[in-house]
């Protein structure tokens, strides 16, 4: 391997990158970006690495235009490895319009090699290389320009190791006879849901304490949530920097129906009445004017305490004791809320509904289930 990295800074530079890496088997990619005051991420850099060690960094300040990007993306016969993909897919899908496919996160793969599905990169590499990457540029403006020696360095370090990593942990998988688990558990990553933006209407789901509302009430806070998922969209500004929470709770739950009604509002503050007053009235009256049947669906009728805690605890035991029996990290066999759901069924539930029921979570778990589906 070579501590060399190429810049791409010009339209020509790029359209030679794609024409090399056409015929490439695997492709390693990596982004530096931006988040802090928008709700888009702001592309600062963006790294490939090949097979031979070859790292190229695109400037992507000096090349807005990184559609010619989208062909190597999107074939399905070159591997894109990742650590921690859906990020990084969500950020390409928006600069590039490409869909990606074939993806290889090393990140997933490790918990099926024996390794944490959590594990940061700088982890895994000293764990399986003995490789310590530097520290010093977690918090780069990478829209910044120029950009140091240094920071050039860090930012093609991403890439640099990533081939070999996926091979080990691809090699790892298939000793412990589980590659096949971890190719179907990447398979879900090429659906093009993961890099889709969310629908508006499912983002009030982030204001928790809204699930203590009337159905009524939530049928309003998911239109006002709506209202501002697509406002923030529009003005390329974090949610709360448009409406805050408290303030689309304070109006769910007043319903105002005319301008003066806003005093009733008690978190509601002036500015964002002045600015949006009459976009969120239109709101209110978009969820008041629902029927019943279409309201929010109300939250489960079970919990733990229905369940029962030591029912609960048995079963996440036996799941976890079947995972590292092939040394499968538990945390991507289920979350809480899968042995929940499965436990409330019971014997009524179906494979369609519940994933520990069906592919490589079924063959893993086997009979380890049995006493939950009776």
């Amino acid at each position: 391997m070579t501590d060399d990295y190429i810049m791409i800074e010009t339209p020509r530079a790029l359209e030679k990158l794609v024409e090399q890496l056409a015929d490439s088997t695997c492709v390693a990619v990596d982004t530096e970006f931006v988040w802090e005051r928008t709700f888009y991420a702001r592309l600062g850099l963006l790294q490939i690495g090949t097979q031979d060690g070859a790292c190229f960094l695109i400037d992507t300040v000096a090349l807005p235009d990184l559609a010619p990007l989208k062909t190597i993306l999107e074939n399905p016969t070159i591997v894109k490895i990742l650590h921690d993909a859906p990020q990084d897919l969500m950020i390409l899908r928006r600069a590039t319009g490409a869909v990606p496919r074939n993806i290889f996160d090393t990140r997933m793969a490790a918990g099926f090699a024996g390794l944490s599905s959590e594990i940061s990169l700088q982890n895994l590499l000293a764990t399986l290389f003995e490789i310590q990457l530097p520290k010093g540029h977690t918090r780069t403006d990478w829209m910044a320009r120029p950009l140091s020696p240094e920071q050039l360095e860090y930012a093609a370090d991403d890439v640099r190791h990533l081939p070999g990593t996926a091979a080990l942990l691809r090699e790892k998988a298939r000793r412990a006879g589980v590659e096949a688990w971890l190719d179907e558990e990447l398979g879900l990553l090429n659906a093009p849901s993961v890099t889709e933006e969310p629908n508006p209407m499912e983002s009030y789901r982030r204001i928790r304490t809204g699930k203590r509302l009337s159905p009524r009430n939530q049928a309003v806070l998911r239109e006002l949530a709506a209202w501002r998922e697509q406002e923030a969209r529009t003005v390329n500004l974090p949610r709360q920097h448009v409406v805050e929470d408290s303030e689309l709770l304070s109006v769910a739950c007043a319903l105002p129906a005319q301008p003066p009604d806003f005093e009733k509002c008690r978190d509601l503050r002036r500015l964002t009445e002045q600015r949006y007053g009459s976009s969120l009235l239109a709101a209110v009256q978009r969820g008041l004017s629902l029927a019943e049947s279409d309201y929010p669906p109300s939250p489960p009728d079970f919990d733990e305490r229905t369940i029962g805690k030591e029912r609960i605890a048995a079963t996440v035991a036996n799941i976890r004791k079947a995972a590292e029996t092939k040394s499968v990290d538990p945390r991507l066999v289920n979350t809480k809320n899968d042995v929940l759901m499965l436990l409330h069924e019971g014997t009524k539930a179906l494979p369609q509904n519940h994933r520990l029921l069906r592919g490589w979570r079924a063959e893993l778990l086997g009979d380890c289930l049995a006493p939950v589906l009776g």
